[in-house]
This record gives structure tokens, C-alpha cells and sequence, in this order.
């Protein structure tokens, strides 16, 4: 029997077959048969419509039947395949014979500036020239359920290469043609003279071979769709499908890079009276309080795990990157490329500087950067720097219809220094798009991402450390668990050290904590605890006057830390703990897993007192001044609780005190 699991096709005879064995099927010319195998020795097995005989026959004796005025997909997508190719081989031939060679012969142009618009022209035609020849031998003698195409593709895509160069170099290409046009005569001149007969113009005609891949891609996919998973042609086809997606993608983002990069120094040259280097692969920018201090982990890498360091470091200095892809905000990392998302004008709406309010700002905003400007010239595109804010300290606000794709009422862009409104384009038809707010939404996100990292790889603070309590200059709206969100004029207890002959720092460590180019303070409002941007005060003009951190702030501040970094508190070295209770003061040695239960035990072992049957005994944990005060369950490990004191130790106890139980 024949196969169940392939469709049949129709096959027309050619000529007449005789059959010399039992198993092999008489057919007279213009027969039907029906076939679903074919062997590599050349012969078939199918049935007779006639009269329903089946047998062998050679597949040289019939010919693919399909119905009339049908020619089967893959053929026509074979011979449209061709039929583009030597189009886009005769378009490239055009080019160099209309434009590149005359320009050349002519000397209108300088060798470095016809290699610049030309390239590797004449690479990209040798290259199409065999591509073309290969398809048409293929596609004359084309038999649908042999010849393939998959092969040729497998062997074109590393040549394929060559048309990322082409890519990159295009888009500076563009730019030299519009230079030339304005400074050229002659260039000019002999554009004119090919104008009637290539309407396209050359630069619409050298945009060819970035097009064409994409469009390799697409007839790849439409020969795929229409051809049988059992061709031999299936599996090769898909092998070159996936060759020449790498190619198209590799171009689209090499395209992207250079339009990028153009763009960044387009914007840096429009700061006339700046040295703007957006270019620069340095992308920290010093906070104004963060004159004297260090980077983040500089003095203190030995007190890290050196194995989790290297994992994350690169989360604390910026020139190095690292994934993001678990949190659902893309591939993209925070790599050494500055991309440029938008530019808006705004107005200064909020300041810590009331001199700026209500003057006009022009924002560029970048994947890790926001630039404030001050228009000198609308007509030349003039700006003079005003402020750099790094992207992890701004926050948008935002208000839309429900449905609509574009904001009703503007949009703000919020900062520790100011508010700044967007204004009305020069086009009033020309709304705020959300797509364009989402991107720079999206580059906030990835910076608050790496902003969490840095600070979840810093140690547990502990230590003496003091409080003074500033005012805030500005707004600031966190947006990650690790930062505090305020309003101005908010009063907020910064959390600091002493040193340098008994001054006064705000810091939580022996350093200053910067990542991503900002100065960070650690402070409480009210009970909640976090960072804060330096930029939000003024801690300059605040005299030397400081008080001991609370324990019951010391205690809150460490579990935090536990808390965001997923890290236990380090055993200590003495759990001798004062326990207090009765009227009597005892020292306790505590080991390692005892609980409360346990420890009140130890309180009461060498008492000669009777114990009445009555009380139920309770342990407390504990401060000197009183700001921690915690009833302790029976079971709770008192050594787990110790840890959390750290360097403070001294400043806390344990008391033991009676409950009488009801009758």
C-alpha cells in the first residue's frame, strides 16, 4: 500500500511506459497517476487513475500536474526570487555606470569623498552578478519537487557581510551629499543632467543593497511556507532563513548606531559655549556634593566578597554593562553607548533656585542622561548648558485621555533641582506621542534597575554613626524600594559618621556612596529609611551639631539592609548579653541556637527562690535609650536577634519579665 501519511499529487505521462516486472505498472502518454513516493534511483510508485493498478514506474516517464492556469507557489516565488535579483543587480550596474565611474573619470569629486558615497560598489555587484547566475541555472531547468535554493543562500550569507559596511557607510554618505549639493557646483550640475532619466535621484538609488536583504528574508520565508516539510530543499531552507536574519538584523543595528552617533554630535555642536562631549565612553558626571569624594567600593573592595564584586561591580561604575533581562525591561544593557530617546521644550515650573522659575529649558534626554539647556538661537539650533542630570534621578509625570495615544493636559519631567513643564511645539498640531514618553519611561526603569543593583551590593552598614536633620531644597519621586520620595521643605534625619578630627559626614560608610555619576545619603522620615539624592540639600551650610543614631533607627536601618540584599547579619564574636529581670542583673553567655525559652532558664538556674506555678516569663529585647522595646516569642533564636546589634552590642539587653495566669 502506499503511504497514509503523504498527500498524493497528480502526475500526467509523457510518453509510454512498459512495464517488464510484476511489480511495474503498464502507462500509455496522457495517463493520471497518483504519487506519494519517490526514490533516489529515479523511480516512482503510484496508481493508474485508469484503472487503479499500482506498481513502480520512472519518474523521467510524467510530469507534475496541477490545475490549469496554476503554477505551484514555490516555482513562482523561485522565478520572482530571480526576477528582483536582476533588477537589484541591474540597478547597482546603473549606479556605477551612470554615477560612479563618470564622477570618477570626470574628477568632480575627491578619492576620499568618491569613496565615501561609493564604497564597495563594485564588491556588491560581482557579488549579485554570481547570486543571479547561480539562481538561473537553478530556475531554467527547475523541477518543483528537486531543485533547491536553500544551498545558495547558505553560501551567499557570509558575503552578505559586505552590505553592513555598505550600511554604515551610507548614512555618512548622506551626509556628504548634502554638503556637496551646498558646496559643489559641478556636482550639482551633473545631478541635474541625470535627473530626467533616474527620477530616484543616486542617494534613492544607493539605499538598494540595505534593502535588499529584508527582502531576502521575506522571499525566504514565503518559499519555507510553501514547501513541504519532506523536501529535501525544508531544512536548508530554513538554515539560510536563519543566516540572513542575523545579516538583516547586524545592518538595521549598525544603521541605528551610526544615525545615533551622528545625532550625539549634531547635539554636542549646538553647545556653542560648552565642551559637550556626548561621545565620551566616560559617562560619570560629577554631583555638585561630590567634590572630595571617592567611588563607590574604591577604599573598601576587601570587605565584599571578591566572587560577588566582580559579578556586580559593573553595576557601581557604569563603563561596564550587565544583563537585565529578568526584570522584563528588554535585552538592552547598560553599556558605554549614550542613546539619544527625545528633546522637548519645557518651562521651569518648580526650583530650589527661585530665579529659574518660569524661565524656558530645552531638555535633551539620553538612555542615561538629561541635558538642560538655554536657547540662544531658535533659528540655528543654539543652546548654552545649564545642568546635567543623570537619568536614574528623574521621574515623568504625565496625564492622557483614556485610549488616546498622545497626552491631553502635557507632561513634566521631574529632577532634584527643578520641574521642568513641556511647552507647545511651534506646531500646536504636533502633540507629545506616548510612544516617545513610554521610551524615556523604559530608559528610567533600566537606570532605577542598575541604580538597586549598586546599592544591593553594599555591606550591611554598622558602627557608631550620628543624625542631623536637614530640610530638603526639592521634590524627589524614588523608584526603587531602596530610595525614600519626598516633597520639598521635607524634614529628613541623615544618617552619618564622624571623622576627619570629629567632623561631621554624611555617610554611611568610611567613603562617599555614588553610582550611576550621583552622591547618595542614607536618611529616615519618620519610620521609613532609604536613600536620597545629595542634590536635595544643602548640607554645606548646616552647622557641625549632631546626635548618636537611636538603636531603635540603628536596628531598622540594618535589617533593610538585610532585607534588600537577601544577606544575613555576621555572627558575632562575644554573645555575652546583659539580661535584667526580678530585680536582678545577670551576664549570659548565649550559644548559638538557644531561644528565648531557653535563655529565661538560664536566668533563673541558680536561683534559690521557688518559683510560683502561676507566672508565665516572657524576654524582652531591649535598648538603653529605650527606642527598641520588643516582647520575644519563646521561640525565637536570641542569637539570630544579637546578631542585628552588631558594633552596638553594648547598647542593648534582654529583660525577663512575669506575667500572672488567669484562673
Amino acid at each position: 500500500m502506499l503511504s497514509s501519511f503523504r498527500p498524493l499529487k497528480q502526475y500526467v505521462v509523457l510518453h509510454d511506459f512498459v512495464g517488464q516486472r510484476p511489480d511495474e505498472v503498464h502507462l500509455d502518454k496522457g495517463d493520471i497517476v497518483l504519487s506519494a513516493e519517490k526514490f533516489a534511483d529515479g523511480w516512482m510508485r503510484g496508481i493508474r487513475a485508469k484503472n487503479q493498478r499500482v506498481g513502480f514506474f520512472p519518474a523521467k516517464a510524467v510530469r507534475r500536474l496541477f490545475p490549469k492556469g496554476h503554477d505551484c507557489k514555490r516555482t513562482l516565488i523561485a522565478k520572482e526570487l530571480l526576477s528582483s535579483e536582476e533588477t537589484y543587480c541591474d540597478s547597482l550596474i546603473e549606479i556605477n555606470e551612470e554615477f560612479a565611474l563618470p564622477l570618477k573619470e570626470q574628477s568632480i569629486l575627491l578619492p576620499e569623498e568618491h569613496n565615501q558615497l561609493f564604497g564597495s560598489l563594485s564588491s556588491l555587484i560581482a557579488l549579485s552578478e554570481d547570486f543571479r547566475r547561480r539562481l538561473r541555472e537553478r530556475v531554467n531547468f527547475w523541477d518543483e519537487d528537486e531543485t533547491k535554493i536553500g544551498d545558495i543562500f547558505l553560501n551567499l550569507a557570509p558575503l552578505l557581510k559586505l552590505i553592513i559596511s555598505f550600511a554604515v557607510g551610507h548614512t555618512n554618505a548622506n551626509q556628504l551629499f548634502t554638503k556637496l549639493r551646498l558646496t559643489n557646483e559641478k556636482f550639482v550640475s551633473f545631478l541635474s543632467s541625470k535627473e530626467e532619466k533616474h527620477s530616484v535621484g543616486l542617494m534613492g538609488l544607493l539605499i538598494c543593497p540595505i534593502q535588499r536583504v529584508p527582502r531576502y528574508v521575506l522571499l525566504l520565508k514565503e518559499c519555507i511556507k510553501h514547501t513541504d516539510e519532506n523536501h529535501q530543499d525544508f531544512a536548508v531552507l530554513n538554515l539560510a532563513l536563519a543566516e540572513v536574519q542575523k545579516i538583516a538584523t547586524d545592518i538595521n543595528e549598525n544603521i541605528r548606531r551610526v544615525e545615533n552617533e551622528l545625532q550625539l554630535i549634531s547635539i554636542g555642536k549646538s553647545f556653542t559655549q560648552d565642551d559637550v562631549n556626548l561621545l565620551n565612553s566616560n559617562r560619570q558626571f560629577a554631583s555638585r556634593k561630590a567634590k572630595s569624594s571617592s567611588r563607590l567600593f574604591l577604599k573598601e573592595r576587601d570587605k565584599i566578597d571578591s566572587k560577588k564584586l566582580k559579578k556586580t561591580a559593573s553595576f557601581c561604575v557604569p563603563e561596564f554593562c550587565g544583563t537585565n533581562e529578568d526584570v522584563g525591561i528588554g535585552s538592552e544593557n547598560l553599556s558605554d553607548t549614550r542613546k539619544y530617546i527625545w528633546e522637548v521644550a519645557t518651562s521651569v515650573v518648580e526650583a530650589d533656585d527661585a530665579k529659574e522659575l518660569g524661565d524656558s529649558r530645552h531638555l535633551f534626554i539620553f538612555n542615561d542622561l538629561v541635558l538642560v539647556a538655554q536657547t540662544l538661537s531658535n533659528t540655528k539650533k543654539q543652546y548654552k548648558l545649564r545642568r546635567k542630570i543623570p537619568l536614574c534621578q528623574v521621574w515623568i509625570e504625565e496625564k492622557r485621555l483614556d485610549g488616546a495615544d498622545t497626552l491631553c493636559s502635557g507632561l513634566s519631567v521631574g529632577s532634584p533641582f527643578a520641574m521642568y513643564k513641556a511647552v507647545a511645539s511651534d506646531s500646536e498640531s504636533e502633540p507629545i506621542k506616548l510612544r516617545t514618553v513610554e521610551n524615556v519611561q523604559k530608559a528610567i526603569r533600566k537606570q532605577k534597575y542598575f541604580l538597586e543593583k549598586a546599592f544591593k551590593i553594599l555591606p550591611i552598614p554598622d558602627g557608631n554613626f550620628y543624625t542631623q536633620n536637614f530640610s530638603t531644597v526639592s521634590n524627589y519621586q524614588s523608584g526603587t524600594e531602596i530610595e525614600l520620595t519626598f516633597r520639598k521643605n521635607t524634614q529628613i534625619a541623615i544618617v552619618g559618621v564622624v571623622r576627619d578630627a570629629g567632623k561631621w559626614h554624611p555617610s554611611i560608610y568610611d567613603y562617599s556612596v555614588e553610582a550611576l555619576g550621583c552622591t547618595w545619603y542614607f536618611g529616615f522620615i519618620s519610620g521609613r529609611c532609604g536613600f536620597v539624592p545629595a542634590d536635595c540639600f544643602d548640607v554645606d551650610t548646616k552647622p557641625a551639631e549632631s546626635e548618636t543614631l537611636s538603636m531603635g533607627r540603628f536596628l531598622t536601618m540594618r535589617r533593610k539592609f538585610s532585607e534588600w540584599t537577601k544577606r544575613s547579619f555576621p555572627p558575632l564574636s562575644d554573645r555575652l548579653v546583659k539580661v535584667i529581670g526580678d530585680g536582678v542583673q545577670k551576664v549570659i553567655n548565649v550559644s548559638e541556637v538557644a531561644d528565648a525559652a531557653r535563655v529565661i532558664r538560664q536566668f533563673f538556674r541558680r536561683r534559690s527562690t521557688i518559683l510560683p506555678e502561676d507566672v508565665q516569663w516572657f524576654l524582652r529585647e531591649v535598648s538603653d535609650d529605650k527606642t527598641v522595646n520588643v516582647l520575644l516569642s519563646a521561640e525565637v533564636v536570641i542569637a539570630k536577634r544579637m546578631n542585628a546589634w552588631g558594633k552596638c552590642q553594648k547598647r542593648m539587653h534582654f529583660e525577663v519579665e512575669e506575667k500572672v495566669m488567669a484562673c
